[in-house]
């Protein structure tokens, strides 16, 4: 089945109006920039296709002219509202596409300002969709999840564009533009369908899978100092010790005197502190480790795959960098436990529960330093108070509350 022109038209147009319709709607409740610029570009393209018809009455300039030159406005609009989506800044100089479209005017009419008009439309308009592509990370290995369609979506219509540009002086691809003559005009009229359906789509997938991403940061990470909260840091963690069999190091990180320092400096002091020390780690530990804040001014590190010596080596190189860094006479410096396990399955709450011994043992030791407990030492500890802490233990819920009875130090 064969679609006439100028049905196409008509088809073009409404897709446009609906499309500029929602987002502007998701606009008036999200208030986010992107949209209202992708609404206007939409917007655009609902003019443009309104007034086409203009042509066939021998209007050229409002037609023709006016009519291609709002479809590279509309992708100028598209192009704005990337940057906006990506939070990103872009040179004034690429309103300059809209002079130079202005400078169609000045081909006199002869047998070729068809192809002139539709070579300059397909060429501003391929560069700036294939600007947005590129912005998107259409045109690189690497690509944002939240905008991998909408890439797809600029880099597939900016290529068309630029296939187009290469036949703009093939006989027969544009004979007319007044009366929608040539095979690429038809060509074109559906490729604008199909390209205003994928990019509105990837437009709401991308502004969805933001919005996602965002809920689920805010619900793993710590607002105060950004790093991962309990949830997060627990779920990260349990994954990284599933992927391989050790060996594995946790260390538990307390600031000395945090109280004290809270009651005595204030609150913003602490604070502080704590900031202070969420960037020390980003800015020390390695990339392969797992960090976060577990609550108040309890931190933890997982290092997978690490041993005893890099694991200490490290914790103590923690305190003392930090040190220099937050330290006050009565307080400020960290105090760390670290639980080492040499190789095969182990399980976080173990790891926790013997860093959490070493923790104490560092704060009794006079802070401000890193202990050391393996978990297997720990276990053949237990092992051997059992009998005489649980006598009578039968099941293994028994075992589990005898050895959290033992005061193992």
């Amino acid at each position: 089945m064969i679609i006439e022109p100028r049905t196409m038209l008509f088809m073009t147009n409404a897709v446009a109006f609906v499309a500029s319709a929602f987002l502007l709607f998701e606009w008036h409740l999200l208030r986010e920039r992107s949209l209202a610029y992708w609404s206007a570009g939409f917007a655009a393209i609902v003019v443009g296709c309104a007034i086409t018809p203009l042509r066939e009455a021998g209007f050229f300039i409002a037609g023709v002219w006016l009519a291609n030159g709002l479809l590279v406005l509309a992708h100028l609009a598209f192009l704005f509202g990337t940057t906006a989506f990506l939070s990103r800044r872009i040179s004034p100089a690429w309103c300059l596409v809209l002079p130079a479209w202005g400078l169609m005017l000045a081909i006199p009419d002869g047998a070729s300002r068809t192809q002139i008009l539709s070579l300059m439309n397909a060429l501003l308009v391929a560069v700036l969709s294939l600007k947005s592509a590129q912005m998107l990370g259409g045109l690189r290995g690497h690509r944002n999840p939240d905008s991998t369609l909408l890439a797809y979506a600029f880099l597939g219509h900016g290529g068309f564009y630029l296939f187009k540009t290469l036949t703009a002086f093939v006989p027969g691809a544009f004979i007319s533009l007044s009366n929608y003559s040539g095979l690429m005009i038809s060509i074109s009229l559906f490729e604008g369908i199909m390209m205003e359906v994928a990019l509105a789509l990837s437009i709401v997938v991308a502004l969805r899978q933001r919005r996602e991403r965002s809920i689920v940061r805010l619900a793993e990470h710590d607002p105060l100092t950004g790093l991962l909260n309990r949830r997060g840091f627990e779920a990260r963690a349990r994954a990284a010790l599933a992927e391989e069999a050790g060996p594995d190091a946790l260390l538990l990180l307390d600031i000395d005197h945090f109280k004290q320092i809270n009651d005595g400096y204030g609150h913003p002091e602490g604070d502080r502190l704590l900031v202070a020390l969420g960037v020390f780690l980003n800015s020390t530990l390695p990339r392969h480790a797992v960090w976060g804040r577990l609550g108040g001014d309890e931190f933890a590190v997982l290092l997978p795959k690490t041993d005893t010596f890099a694991a200490l080596t490290l914790a103590k190189a923690l305190c003392s960098g930090f040190a220099r860094v937050g330290g006050r006479g009565d307080g400020g410096t960290l105090s760390v436990g670290c639980a080492t396990h040499a190789g095969g399955a182990v399980e976080l709450e173990a790891l926790s529960a013997v860093a959490d011994r070493a923790l104490y043992d560092a704060k009794r030791q006079g802070r401000n330093r890193a202990s050391h407990r393996e978990v297997a030492a720990e276990s053949q500890a237990w092992d051997r108070a059992l009998p005489e802490a649980a006598p009578r233990v039968k099941t293994p819920i028994d075992l589990a509350k005898a050895r959290e009875a033992l005061p193992l130090r």
